[in-house]
């Protein structure tokens, strides 16, 4: 996966940037630090993403990824992948692949400290934040 991982960010790296630079946004605009509850970071995420019109951007990395896996994306946007879902962690972008596999993108902007359970902005760097997997 670290040619699908390499090519993404090659080609990606500013949507990539600007989805952590949201994650700052987020951060920064959140009065009262630690955070307990996933949906105060969750919601705003959501927003600036949408705000900023990252959604279409963030789904092409699942195209992308495909294409350096040598097949395609299969299913609709509606009711089956590919998909964009924004969680208190970042944005996860996931899509069923020809073979019935699925590559999964995630976007790790937050983490989350089990006890006490807590959010932190992790401040990643455009190469820290990308994940990818195929499932």
């Amino acid at each position: 996966m670290r040619h699908v991982r390499r090519r993404i960010l090659d080609e990606h790296r500013d949507t990539v940037a600007a989805v952590v630079e949201a994650g700052a946004v987020v951060a920064s605009g959140v009065d009262d630090w630690p955070v307990t509850d996933g949906d105060q970071i969750r919601r705003p995420l959501d927003a600036v993403l949408g705000d900023r019109g990252l959604d279409s951007p963030l789904l092409g990395l699942l195209g992308t990824g495909a294409d350096a896996l040598e097949t395609e994306i299969e299913g609709q946007p509606v009711a089956a992948p590919p998909y964009l879902v924004v969680t208190s962690r970042g944005p996860l972008c996931r899509g069923t692949l020809a073979d019935g596999e699925r590559l999964v993108v995630e976007l790790s902007l937050f983490a989350v400290t089990p006890r006490p359970r807590r959010y932190h902005f992790r401040n990643p760097t455009v190469e820290e934040c990308l994940q990818v997997s195929r499932r």
